[in-house]
């Protein structure tokens, strides 16, 4: 049956909550939200450099690593890209490292995969759930992952769009199983407006050998 049921933006902070400190995102898995952003303002000259650097040369990688070898695997990405090393790309390794630690904390698990893509099409801008127990998504320059609810699968017609380089954490269809209730989400359609986006992605590994 097709219920058509959409969630009005402003009932969205009752299912994708958002906090202003890293610390609070226990929130994602000690209550009942199906998303949390952490909200926050990086460095100005940071953003700036995002924003401003070619494409071209930040790296695009996708890798599944223990998380105790992430600091040196990202660091070795980095050192064999053509991205001179300064500060800016500094807080960006450790940046991409931080994240990494505090989701794989989260979500009490050894392996992580990680994934940066550099984005200048379409790329993923139906609406979806993954099918993972849970994913951590960071825009670092470009708009922000776009989410809403759904509960009978058609786009919302109401959506919010994440904040600039404050990662948003959310449920796949393996943690949230039979539940009809879904926030969907997607990447903002941005062929042909001559925008790129930089986006790091991680996902919690639970059987790394049937990932191989």
């Amino acid at each position: 049956m097709n219920l058509n049921y959409q969630i009005p933006l402003e009932n969205l902070s009752n299912l994708v909550h958002t906090v202003y400190d890293c610390s609070f995102l226990t929130d994602f898995v000690e209550h009942s939200y199906y998303g949390v952003i952490w909200d926050r303002e990086i460095p100005v000259n940071i953003q700036d450099w995002l924003n401003k650097t070619d494409p071209r040369l930040i790296p695009s990688f996708r890798e599944i690593c223990h998380k105790n070898e992430v600091t040196k695997n990202v660091n070795k990405i980095f050192e064999n890209s053509p991205l001179i090393k300064h500060t800016e790309t500094e807080w960006l390794m450790k940046d991409i490292t931080r994240l990494s630690e505090l989701f794989s904390s989260l979500m009490k698990v050894e392996y992580v995969r990680l994934r940066m893509e550099v984005v200048s099409t379409n790329s993923c801008r139906k609406f979806h759930i993954d099918a993972v127990k849970g994913r951590l998504i960071c825009t670092y320059r470009g708009l922000g992952t776009q989410y809403g609810m759904s509960m009978d699968g058609i786009d919302p017609k109401h959506f919010k769009t994440t904040p600039t380089s404050s990662p948003i954490l959310l449920r796949g269809t393996l943690w949230i199983e039979d539940n009809p209730k879904m926030i969907l989400h997607r990447s903002p359609p941005i062929e042909g407006t001559g925008e790129t986006r930089f986006v790091f992605v991680i996902d919690p590994i639970f059987d790394p050998e049937n990932e191989i």
